[in-house]
C-alpha cells in the first residue's frame, strides 16, 4: 500500500462511509488477520468511527491511505478498517489470507503467494492427471521389428567335436 497520511478528525469523518460495512484486520505479528468471530470480521461505518473517536483516550494515531482503508495504531495494537469495494479489488482472494493482491505479482484476485500455491497445485494436477490417462490406456504390442538388413550369407558354421 501507499504512504499514509494522518488526518484532521473532519478529515477522517469524511473519509468514512457510515452505510458501509469494513472489513476488519488485527495485525498479528508481522502479519494482518481477521478475527476469528465472524461477527467481530466486519465494522458498520458509524462503528468505524466510534473506534476512532475514542482512539485518542488509548493514545492511537490514525492513518487514511488511498482507497480508503484506515489503521488504527497504538503502541501495542493495530486494527485496519477496509471499505468492501476495496477489499474486494485490492486483497486476495483466498479465505485463509489477507495479503495485498495489487502489487503486480497476483494472478486472478489472488495474491502473490496464494497465486504461486495455485499455479503449483494446478501443475501437480496435470502430471497426476497425465499419469492416470496413460495407466486407463489398454496395452497394445509392440510394433513389429524390422528385418535385418541382407546380408551375405555365410556358410553355417559346425561346432568342434
Amino acid at each position: 500500500m501507499s504512504e499514509s497520511t494522518i488526518a484532521s478528525a473532519s478529515g477522517i469523518r469524511a473519509a468514512i462511509d457510515f452505510e458501509s460495512e469494513y472489513v476488519v484486520h488485527v495485525r498479528e505479528g508481522d502479519v494482518w488477520a481477521r478475527p476469528k468471530n465472524a461477527e467481530h470480521r466486519t465494522l458498520h461505518g458509524i462503528d468505524v468511527w466510534r473506534a476512532i473517536r475514542s482512539s485518542r483516550h488509548y493514545a492511537a494515531d490514525v492513518h487514511v491511505f488511498e482507497h480508503g482503508v484506515l489503521i488504527l495504531a497504538s503502541s501495542t495494537a493495530a486494527l485496519r478498517f477496509i471499505p468492501p469495494e476495496t477489499y474486494e479489488d485490492y486483497f486476495c482472494l483466498d479465505e485463509d489470507c489477507e495479503d495485498y493482491s495489487a502489487d503486480g505479482e497476483g494472478w486472478e484476485g489472488l495474491c502473490g503467494n496464494c497465486a504461486d500455491r495455485a499455479y503449483a497445485a494446478e501443475c501437480e494436477g496435470e502430471d497426476e492427471d497425465a499419469g492416470l490417462l496413460a495407466a486407463s490406456l489398454p496395452p497394445f504390442a509392440p510394433a513389429a521389428l524390422p528385418a535385418p538388413p541382407a546380408t551375405r550369407s555365410q556358410p553355417a558354421r559346425t561346432p568342434p567335436a
